[in-house]
């Protein structure tokens, strides 16, 4: 055999057993441990290009908070606010999820999820402070106030209406019914 070998390839048996014992050598050692090696340094990268882009849409959502709070700011400074002068209005009342409240003709009444406003809505799609209906000499006002979802009076978004009689109100998916005058049934 080995002369054989030698005849054909002009190598001794044994140089061409290690020369393929190293070629299966450097085969096992590139596919069992730098090709899983290379695997993992793609994966750890992927992982940290997803974590920066991540943190880049966060930077950008807080960036978008922040001028959407700003610009809110600006807006409530322009809505009237304060105390509110003795007008001669009819009692109003409004209806919320079955419930009856008396509006006060001398106080704004806000509506939100956050403590601390008039009306507390626990409910999806309302704002902290989502809306406030303030007594003026022109009636009852609505006012929006910002809010995320918008405020409806008839199912038309507004930001500012005075309220008439029969006024169906949304704020996020709350229906809130708004009646001048005698209390409505419960």
């Amino acid at each position: 055999m080995e002369h054989v070998l030698d005849f054909f390839l002009g190598i001794r048996w044994w140089q061409w057993l290690g020369g393929t014992a190293s070629v299966a050598g450097l085969y096992y050692l590139v596919a069992g441990v730098v090709l899983p090696q290379l695997k993992r340094l793609r994966a750890k990268r992927s992982e940290e290009t997803a974590l920066q882009e991540q943190e880049r849409a966060r930077k950008e959502q807080e960036k978008t908070q922040e001028e959407r709070e700003a610009a809110r700011r600006e807006c409530l400074k322009s809505l009237p606010s304060g105390p509110v002068e003795p007008v001669s209005l009819p009692q109003a009342f409004l209806r919320i999820k079955n419930r009856i409240v008396p509006l006060p003709r001398n106080a704004e009444v806000t509506f939100g999820t956050k403590r601390g406003v008039s009306i507390q809505i626990m409910a999806r799609g309302v704002s902290r402070e989502h809306a406030k209906i303030r007594p003026e000499p022109r009636g009852y006002v609505l006012y929006d106030l910002m809010s995320n979802t918008g405020t409806f009076v008839g199912g038309k978004q507004i930001e500012s209406k005075v309220l008439e009689d029969g006024d169906a109100i949304r704020v996020g998916t709350v229906e809130i019914s708004f009646t001048l005058g005698e209390a409505p049934q419960e």
